[in-house]
């Protein structure tokens, strides 16, 4: 799982400063706000998911069993974090450099996420994810359905060209931004 803002789609990374900035002010004195997640691997998000649940071989299904972290386990359906660009991240209050994975003070993400036009997590309501902030799906689609930009035909023979391959992973992400 990555925390590299490298990875962010350049809609989030743009308007990550400006976010972060706004929602730090928003904070008591002693609190920080970081990107605690971007890019997962569908086999990382698989990890998150399992987190809380059980598998039942006599269904062949995950049954709840305890508090989970997704609804989404990265086969069946991706999540936002799973693209490349990354369309998600994820941030983490932390009180004097210690992280506080529940606190109300997750609610104070909402201005900074939903003034520059993104989804706040904390507005699901099949799934609760505060720390959670997204692009639209408007951002990301033509009428037709078919992803714009960064996911065309022209996008995909362009990172060929620079590396070698149209497979969108962190290999060929850091080998395209020479990390």
């Amino acid at each position: 799982m990555s925390r590299d803002t490298i990875f962010l789609h350049p809609l989030l990374a743009s308007a990550l400063p400006a976010m972060l900035e706004a929602i730090q002010r928003q904070l008591p004195a002693g609190h920080a706000l970081k990107v605690i997640s971007t890019y997962r691997s569908q086999a990382e998000q698989f990890d998150l998911y399992k987190k809380g649940r059980t598998f039942d071989p006599g269904t062949s299904t995950w049954k709840k069993t305890g508090a989970t972290v997704t609804n989404i386990d990265g086969f069946k359906k991706l999540s936002n974090h799973n693209y490349l660009p990354c369309h998600a991240f994820d941030f983490g209050i932390f009180k004097n450099g210690k992280y506080l994975p529940n606190s109300p003070l997750y609610k104070k993400i909402k201005d900074g996420a939903t003034s520059g036009g993104f989804e706040w997590g904390g507005d699901w309501d099949s799934f609760v994810d505060e720390p959670h902030i997204e692009l639209q799906k408007a951002k990301l689609f033509k009428g037709d359905r078919q992803l714009d930009g960064a996911f065309g035909t022209k996008s995909l023979e362009a990172l060929k060209k620079a590396t070698g391959t149209k497979e969108r992973n962190e290999a060929s992400w850091k080998k395209l931004w020479a990390l």
